[in-house]
């Protein structure tokens, strides 16, 4: 029996649920400073200040942060129970999402769907990235964001997936428009290879890890069963940790969606007897 169905069943809801508290800066921080990051990398890369590789790095890191921003904004992560607060959610979400050449509330809808429905082929977004082999598998994770709009249009009779195939247009569009800009008033060579190709390699990076790795082998469904942890040993675990920003310990998302980022390694740790026996895989890779 699921410890949902037990009596220390609570204790673990009551610890989930005491980690959903105050506003999470840390978030608000990735945000605001990937995006500073961005714009700075930019105009002294323009300016001949960076070389171009400098940009290209600094451009696939803070893309790569960002989206952590944008995850949290769209399940309200950010300000806890602070309601008052919801709007900072959309704040960030928006503007991590200009500089991920996507959409807040696109991604919104389509990161539900794939919670309401994780590693159902027909129904999952997110299983757009499990190529049939992994070359496959980091080229379709390199198009992540573009598999949405073809699931939206798969999904066309569903209201809320055409509403986000055109919020999506609109908003990336937005985002291609500025990067135009660069490439023809300031340098194309800035624009492509400073910021669309590090920005592609960030989304490769972020679909092989944040979605490929964690669902594998996209079989299970069940709330704890669907979504691993990864543990590393000792002080290698913590600079994963910090590395694939608390994703490893990806599980406890999905099993608790409103705990903060900041907080999944702390809460696996806490609960680990319970959340093992109710299914939830755990990779150790080097024991």
């Amino acid at each position: 029996m699921l410890p949902e169905h037990r009596d220390h069943s609570d204790a673990m809801a009551a610890n989930a649920n005491a980690m959903v508290d105050g506003v999470v800066w840390q978030t608000i921080a990735i945000s605001l400073g990937g995006a500073a990051t961005i714009v700075a990398t930019m105009i002294l890369g323009a300016q001949g200040t960076l070389p171009l590789w400098s940009v290209s790095l600094l451009i696939y890191a803070s893309v790569y942060l960002s989206y952590t921003a944008l995850h949290e904004a769209v399940h309200q992560n950010i300000t806890g129970k602070r309601k008052d607060l919801a709007w900072i959610n959309k704040a960030v979400g928006t503007l991590s999402s200009f500089f991920l050449v996507h959409s807040y509330e696109m991604h919104k809808t389509i990161h539900l769907t794939h919670h309401r429905n994780t590693n159902d082929p027909e129904h999952d977004p997110d299983h757009w990235v499990n190529g049939s082999n992994f070359l496959m598998t980091c080229l379709r994770s390199g198009t992540l964001f573009n598999g949405y709009f073809f699931y939206c249009y798969k999904h066309w009779d569903d209201k809320q997936m055409r509403r986000a195939y055109w919020v999506g247009l609109r908003d990336t569009g937005l985002s291609m428009a500025a990067i135009a800009l660069v490439a023809i008033f300031v340098d194309w060579k800035l624009a492509v290879f400073g910021y669309l190709i590090p920005a592609t390699f960030a989304m490769m990076t972020l679909g092989v890890f944040f979605d490929y790795l964690v669902h594998v082998p996209y079989k299970a469904k069940a709330r704890f069963e669907n979504t691993r942890v990864i543990i590393f040993p000792r002080w290698l675990d913590t600079l994963v940790t910090w590395a694939y920003v608390q994703q490893n310990y990806h599980g406890v998302h999905h099993a608790f969606p409103r705990i903060p980022f900041t907080k999944y390694r702390h809460f696996f740790r806490t609960t680990e007897e319970d959340v093992v026996e109710a299914g939830m895989p755990v990779a150790r890779p080097l024991g």
